[in-house]
């Protein structure tokens, strides 16, 4: 049996019912509707004081229908668009809304239908997973003790502010096996550099970040690192850029809390676990020109790329 929206008259009735104390099942039974309808209807309708009056429920029931047969159609074009950004360049609802004239509550409504039907397109949401776990790493534990390097607190203040490009944050991505990934991220703009080494020996870390940054060393003023083994080297990747490193308290890996995100991010194309050997450079190098390609809404749904080469008003340097 099809839907019809409950009519005046049905409408005086529930306040008739619910005035005289009866339940939204009761209600339903009298009038023969669910009682999830009579519940809805009261919950919408009601005023603050929880009272239920019939003739501004009815106005208020018809502007929510004038509003939706308002909202302009969506055509398949428009949703191809989207599906495409979602499955193959990874932006969630909200960023694609940035692009496309479609609000991302509407998308996610047309993402919970393809499920409905069988389709895949939840598969592709970065948050449908998963209940917090215990964050632990495999293969060699790392060591947390304290190097003799600048404590996070010596930062200077502007690092803080995110008013200048070049403060960089950094860690390493660990799988199953030796291979890991060195991420550093850009405070202000997000900007992601990736590099893949065979294992975390602190100077095959050092090299990676070198190489890395080298092309952008007019860009780094410091770099922020967690207690790691592999950042041992830190003096001489100061020497090598001209910078200044800086380390986190252990175990407070808020202190680094953009390249923790960006982490994440990544995580999306290297789940944890998984064999990081098997993974090419040009893997790498794909995964982050998508991550620096994807608009942000925190910078207002501009690009990590784009607002790093906007602050110098040049071009994208790559190495």
């Amino acid at each position: 049996m099809s839907y019809t929206h409950l009519s005046q008259d049905e409408r005086y009735q529930i306040q008739h019912f619910h005035g005289g104390g009866f339940s939204a099942r009761e209600i339903g039974a009298e009038l023969k509707r669910a009682a999830t309808t009579i519940s809805r209807e009261l919950r919408r309708n009601s005023s603050e004081a929880a009272k239920y009056h019939a003739r501004a429920a009815q106005r208020q029931g018809a502007k929510r229908r004038r509003a939706a047969s308002a909202q302009p159609r969506i055509g398949p074009e428009q949703w191809a668009t989207v599906e495409a950004r979602l499955t193959v360049e990874q932006w969630s609802p909200a960023q694609i809304a940035s692009e496309v004239s479609i609000s991302h509550e509407r998308i996610y409504q047309h993402i919970a239908v393809d499920r409905q039907r069988g389709g895949k397109l939840w598969l592709h949401l970065r948050c449908r997973r998963k209940q917090r776990r215990r964050r632990h790493r495999c293969g060699t534990p790392r060591q947390r003790q304290r190097f003799h390097g600048r404590r996070i607190a010596e930062r200077p203040a502007i690092v803080e502010s995110r008013k200048r490009v070049g403060d960089w944050e950094g860690d390493t991505i660990v799988g199953k096996g030796l291979a890991r990934v060195v991420t550093l991220v850009d405070r202000k703009s997000g900007l992601l550099r990736m590099r893949l080494v065979p294992n975390g020996e602190a100077d095959t870390v050092m090299r990676a970040i070198v190489h890395a940054l080298h092309p952008l060393r007019a860009r780094v003023h410091t770099l922020t690192w967690d207690n790691g083994s592999e950042f041992a080297e830190h003096a001489l990747v100061d020497i090598a850029l001209v910078a200044k490193s800086y380390f986190a308290e252990p175990y407070s890996s808020w202190q680094r809390g953009t390249n923790e995100n960006t982490n994440g991010l990544i995580r999306q194309y290297l789940p944890k676990g998984c064999d990081l050997s098997v993974y090419s450079d040009a893997d790498i190098q794909a995964i982050e020109d998508k991550i620096n390609q994807r608009p942000r809404k925190r910078l207002d749904f501009r690009t990590p790329q784009y607002v790093f080469d906007a602050s110098f008003n040049r071009g994208a340097l790559r190495s």
